[in-house]
């Protein structure tokens, strides 16, 4: 559980893979140029992954600390694609969708780029926050 308010209406709860699955649908509109994978470089595989579930967030670092949401994810990027402008992109879809979808600020978001594909990973450790 990532967030639980009580009020006189009921209960709101929020949980970690609402925001995974945020994640994936912003890393999902590069359509295979950015995968989502673990702090080690290893993209997070599996026939969930391929269907866009989210179906392990512990790769996912995503707190709710001091009133906000802080999210730390990682990366890899198919050789040729802008760095700076996936980065950009994943942290301002991320940060809009995240607040109207959860109603919890955004404190920060940090994407890190483990690793360069090409024919073969080459090991990147690059971290853009936002």
């Amino acid at each position: 559980m990532l967030y639980r308010l009580e009020t006189a209406d009921g209960i709101i709860s929020i949980d970690k893979t609402v925001v995974g699955k945020i994640i994936a649908d912003a890393v999902g509109q590069f359509k295979g140029k950015v995968f989502i994978s673990n702090h080690k470089g290893k993209a997070v595989s599996g026939f969930a992954a391929k269907l866009g579930v989210v179906d392990d967030t512990s790769s996912m670092e995503i707190n709710f600390e001091n009133n906000g949401l802080d999210i730390r994810f990682y990366i890899l990027i198919r050789f040729g694609t802008s760095i700076n402008l996936v980065t950009e992109l994943l942290i301002e879809t991320i940060k809009k969708n995240s607040e109207e979808i959860t109603g919890l600020e955004v404190n920060s978001i940090a994407v890190v780029v483990t690793g360069i594909v090409s024919k073969q990973t080459v090991r990147r450790n690059i971290e853009v926050r936002g």
